[in-house]
């Protein structure tokens, strides 16, 4: 089972998303809790109104439950999962809705919480999420008789080496709108640093996929077709920032343009 999400504040965006008919076979709004509205868009602005008495920006905690292709989980299972995951992220009784989708045989749900708790009016504070991704996929694994997925964080961090980085939620559905893959993009930029000698070779053998190197704030970046920016160290597959750091030295890379 994979789990990953994180806080957010694009309601426009999720609303559209969650609701997306063409892009899944089957939309359903499963749950409401501790929510007077009853569609996703007026339950997202019910959660800014509430959370606009704060201070909080990113008033909504956004999750995605995946099971493994070829598993299924029952009402019960789905409840539990969504009820485990709610307890690690510490957000039990706030409310929340669930929104399941189906596409190509597979089913995975989303889960929506407002991060305000109604009685204190304050966020609930969300350190270490990732790990408690892994900590609720793991203990649902176990529970359902799952089949054990790798942990992205490792199994022992001291010992053994780090699983590969899947893309962040936003990535993906960016990549959704763009057509450009964020996990294809990384196959492809890693075998093409592990076929080239130095910078300059990569930076060239990119640039025939319509790909270009930029220093961003966060450090090089790719542009993709899309003009969209994406961390080239997120899109290595097991590539130190010390590695990738020796192998791009001698390249000058030139900064983003500003906008006017």
């Amino acid at each position: 089972m994979i789990i990953n999400g994180g806080s957010r504040s694009n309601s426009v965006f999720f609303a559209k998303h969650l609701t997306n008919g063409e892009t899944n076979e089957r939309v359903t709004l499963c749950e409401m809790r501790n929510l007077a509205a009853t569609t996703i868009s007026d339950a997202f602005r019910e959660m800014e109104t509430v959370a606009s008495g704060t201070l909080c920006k990113n008033y909504f905690y956004h999750a995605n439950i995946n099971p493994t292709e070829n598993e299924q989980l029952t009402h019960e299972q789905w409840s539990l999962a969504v009820d485990t995951l709610e307890r690690y992220l510490v957000l039990t009784g706030h409310a929340r809705f669930v929104v399941e989708h189906h596409k190509k045989g597979r089913t995975h749900r989303h889960v929506i919480w407002s991060r305000i708790n109604v009685t204190t009016m304050r966020a609930a504070a969300m350190p270490d999420d990732y790990a408690k991704h892994q900590a609720a996929a793991r203990e649902l694994e176990a529970a359902f008789g799952l089949k054990a997925v790798e942990s992205v964080l490792g199994p022992d961090r001291s010992t053994s080496p780090r699983p590969a980085r899947r893309p962040r939620t936003w990535e993906t559905f960016r990549g959704q709108q763009s057509g450009i893959d964020p996990i294809a993009m990384t196959r492809t930029l890693t075998q093409l640093y592990h076929q080239c000698s130095d910078g300059a070779a990569f930076a060239a053998a990119i640039a025939d996929q319509g790909l270009t190197l930029v220093k961003g704030r966060a450090g090089v970046c790719i542009r993709d077709t899309a003009g969209h920016l994406h961390s080239l160290a997120r899109r290595l597959d097991h590539v130190s920032a010390s590695e990738l750091r020796a192998f791009l030295r001698d390249l000058p890379i030139a900064p983003i343009p500003e906008t006017t």
